[in-house]
């Protein structure tokens, strides 16, 4: 894959993310709100709660980061 497929496919999907996927899961009625997710998982926010939440949220990103620049760094 070329490095301008690669970015084109990640724009694509940043907008389909971004436009497409909340539109269709609001007329499903899933909650795709990030904060009503992490509501119905844990409950009423306290302390621990949120440590653990920012925690994992933090793994998440650097994984998904981390992914994303290693692929796009074969590429080069």
């Amino acid at each position: 894959m070329s490095k301008r497929k690669y970015i084109s496919y990640s724009i694509l999907s940043f907008l389909i993310g971004l436009f497409i996927i909340p539109s269709v899961l609001d007329w499903l009625g899933v909650p795709f709100s990030f904060a009503t997710v992490l509501h119905l998982i844990f409950g009423e926010p306290n302390l621990v709660k949120g440590v653990i939440v920012f925690i994992l949220t933090g793994l998440i990103v650097f994984l998904v980061v981390r992914s994303s620049y290693n692929d796009y760094k074969k590429l080069t």
